[in-house]
This record gives C-alpha cells, sequence and structure tokens, in this order.
C-alpha cells in the first residue's frame, strides 16, 4: 500500500523574482513531503531561441515525467500567455488521459480576459481543457469570478502570506524610525506599476518637504506598454532629476527586510494587468508600513482607509495628494502603521497558507 503521495509541482522559480515565483518556490521548500518532482517555468534569458529551446524542453520533461511516474496529483500555477497556455494544456489533457489530480494555483487577476480574448478555435481547446482540471485555488473570495466559465469546477481560496523571518527581524528591530519619512517602492521596475507616477509625485512632493525620501528597489522588466530597456533608460532620466530618489537595484532577503523596517510608507501605484494580491503588500505592513496604491482590479479587497489609501491608477497628482496627507498628519500615519502590523499577523502567516494549501494538494 502506498505511504506517501508523490506530486508533480510546474511553476515558476526565482530568479527573476516575482510574487508567483516566490509563492512557489516558498511552497516547495515548506511543503513537507518527500516525494516531488518539479518543473521550473522561469526562463531567465531574454534571447529568444534559448527560451524557445528551454520551452520545449520543458514540455518533453513534462510528459516523460508524467508517463514514467505514477503522481497522485500535479499542482500547476496557470500560465495566461498563448505559449505558456500551450504547456498548460498539454498537462492537463495528459493527467486527464492518465487519471491523475490535477490543482491550479492562480495567481494573477486576467484568466478570465485571457481566455475571452483568445481566438474563437483555441478558446474552446482552454474551456474544454480547464473542464478537467479538479480544483483551482484563488487568493481571494472575489477572485472566483475568474473561473466562471466552470461552474463545476471545485475552487478554494488560499490568501497570500509573508516571510516567517520578518517576525523574527522585527522583535529583534529597535522599532526607532529616521527622522525622515522614508517612502519605498519594492517590486519590479514596470511601467505598468507606476513606477513613473511614483516619480512624478515625489517630484511634487518635494516642492513642499524637505524631510521626505523615496528609496525604489526592483528590476527592470518589460510589459505591453514599454521594454525593459525603454523602462531602464526613462528611470535613469527621471532618478538624475532628483538626488532624494535612491535607487537600490534589487534587493532580497535579510536586506530586503531590514529595507522594509526602516520605512514609513509602501508605494505601488499598480496598474498592471495581472495585479491580483501582491505578497510585497503583505511585507510592508508586516514590517508596520502604511500602504498607498491603486484603486484597480483586487487591490481594493486587500487595501482600504484603515490600511493607507487607494489612488486613481495613472495619476501622478492623486498619488502626490495621497501621500501628502500621510506625512503631514504623523498620528493617522502612525495609527495606520501599527493596525496593519497587527492586520498582517492576524491575517497572512505562512504557517496558514502552507497548511491549507498542504491540505488541498495531499488530500
Amino acid at each position: 500500500m502506498k505511504k506517501s503521495k508523490d506530486v508533480l509541482f510546474v511553476g515558476p522559480i526565482s530568479p527573476p523574482v516575482t510574487g508567483q515565483s516566490i509563492a512557489f518556490s516558498t511552497l516547495l521548500h515548506e511543503l513537507k513531503i518527500s516525494n516531488k518532482d518539479v518543473i521550473n517555468t522561469n526562463i531567465d534569458t531574454r534571447y529568444s531561441v534559448f527560451k524557445a529551446m528551454i520551452y520545449i524542453f520543458n514540455i518533453f520533461k513534462m510528459i516523460f515525467f508524467l508517463l514514467s511516474r505514477n503522481y497522485d496529483a500535479v499542482y500547476f500555477t496557470c500560465s495566461r500567455s498563448f505559449m505558456g497556455s500551450i504547456k498548460d494544456v498539454i498537462l492537463i489533457n495528459v493527467c486527464s488521459l492518465l487519471g491523475v489530480k490535477l490543482i491550479n494555483h492562480l495567481h494573477g487577476s486576467d484568466f478570465y480576459d485571457f481566455v475571452r480574448s483568445s481566438s474563437v478555435f483555441y478558446r474552446k481547446i482552454l474551456i474544454k481543457s480547464y473542464h478537467k482540471v479538479h480544483t483551482s485555488i484563488v487568493l481571494l473570495d472575489v477572485m472566483v469570478e475568474q473561473f466562471r466559465d466552470f461552474p463545476s469546477m471545485n475552487i478554494e481560496v488560499v490568501t497570500n502570506f509573508y516571510d516567517s523571518e520578518i517576525d523574527d527581524k522585527f522583535n529583534k528591530n529597535n522599532q526607532d524610525r529616521f527622522e525622515n519619512i522614508r517612502l519605498i517602492y519594492l517590486s519590479n521596475i514596470i511601467a505598468t506599476k507606476g513606477i513613473f507616477e511614483l516619480m512624478e509625485a515625489f517630484n511634487i512632493i518635494c516642492q513642499k518637504f524637505d524631510n521626505v525620501d523615496l528609496f525604489i528597489a526592483g528590476e527592470f522588466m518589460s510589459d505591453e506598454k514599454m521594454s525593459a530597456d525603454e523602462v531602464e533608460k526613462k528611470f535613469d532620466i527621471l532618478l538624475e532629476s532628483n538626488v532624494r530618489i535612491k535607487y537600490l537595484r534589487g534587493v532580497y532577503g535579510e536586506d530586503k527586510i531590514e529595507l522594509l523596517l526602516n520605512s514609513d510608507i509602501f508605494v505601488l501605484p499598480s496598474y498592471y494587468k495581472s495585479e491580483a494580491f501582491p505578497i510585497s503588500i503583505i511585507e510592508a505592513m508586516a514590517t508596520k508600513n502604511a500602504i498607498v496604491t491603486s484603486n484597480y482590479r483586487y487591490l481594493p479587497y486587500i487595501v482600504n482607509s484603515s490600511n493607507g489609501a487607494l489612488v486613481i491608477p495613472g495619476s501622478s497628482q492623486k498619488l502626490a495628494e495621497a501621500l501628502e496627507e500621510l506625512i503631514v498628519d504623523r498620528d493617522k500615519l502612525e495609527s495606520i502603521q501599527v493596525f496593519n502590523r497587527y492586520h498582517a499577523r492576524n491575517h497572512y502567516s505562512l504557517h496558514n497558507y502552507i497548511n491549507k494549501l498542504s491540505k488541498i494538494i495531499l488530500s
């Protein structure tokens, strides 16, 4: 009789670092299971030829694993791009033929849009394939709507988490904040993440206040609006225009935690097409930061006036006004910071995240 579960995990491992790759990598590290195989779908190269070669290799590797192992379940993070979805369609249909339980984890807010914007022919393939998925996991109750094409699918809600090391560092930190208010942007530097609106808003703030600094940490990446190179060129121009903006490049691990612990307001004015439930926002709450983000997609289900402020996407002026209100009213800022620390500890623990996923994957 089989005593342990055999599971195949298909998803992104850092680098590059994204919220989805952090979540997937953390699950692999924390889930107590001895018999697991992993296929890393993160292709860390800008060269199209190498990307295609690795992509094809991963598909053959995936098929080989499925045909040569006796898996109890397959866990995968679904793609919302055409090329990525081809891999998913193959995975789903091979698993269905073999009778393997399929568990899909959605980390973005654009799955329904992706399916509906596909060609009529490919949309039928996607819908027919995903009807074979046993369980899909979403990050918020409202995200169930992403799978409204699949009423018979089992949907589980598992909220995101923050690194438990934050609590250890927080308890050791003396909690003395800097005299200046420190704003922090901690995400990949992508045009639609609102990075340029933030830098423009900070220029407005600097005309009124001399006690505010802006720290930016992240790597340049492309989106549908601008390439990584275009983002970097524009970023450099704005950076040179204001000496109070500090760019730290990619910051990870203990350095990231220390940076958040020494910040006051986390700013993510995102209108990124797949924005759902950023882990960075939870980490910022856990390190006692107020949150200023966009009234966009699912962000209002995570952040409200108790956590900070929501602003109109794409408006530097409205962003500057929201930040100014917190800068001026220190008592309000402190109240929000204290609340966020309490809120994160009570709702977004790593233990709860792993425990819920473990029950879903290993049941």
